[in-house]
């Protein structure tokens, strides 16, 4: 039942980041940011509680998820804090919409 939501979490982050750091206005911009922080927390918190679930057997494995998930969030809320105090960067951009795609294959695979 997490796996599904979790899919789905990921894909609205993956729109969300594209159409926010593609949108001229900075209303929209700080709109597209409320949605990929919400869908993003609904994904730690279903990572957490897989954690806690599978607690004594994949215990390195999700730690690890989680590290990435962090980091993966880091780089999302730099993105967004370039496009509202400057015009973006579109290579940036593209990485942040790698690194939620390789989210996406490691949720397919082993969530």
């Amino acid at each position: 039942m997490i796996k599904p939501i979790a899919e789905v979490m990921v894909v609205i982050l993956i729109i969300a980041t594209i159409c926010g750091n593609h949108s001229k206005k900075e209303k929209h911009v700080a709109d597209w940011l409320g949605i990929a922080r919400v869908a993003y927390f609904i994904l730690l918190t279903l990572s957490v509680i897989k954690l806690i679930t599978n607690y004594p057997v994949v215990l390195v494995r999700n730690i690890i998820w989680l590290l990435y998930l962090i980091v993966v969030y880091i780089y999302l809320e730099n993105t967004f804090r370039l496009k509202r105090e400057t015009f973006g960067d579109p290579l940036r951009t593209t990485g942040v919409t790698g690194a939620l795609v390789i989210a996406m294959i490691i949720i397919i695979v082993f969530f």
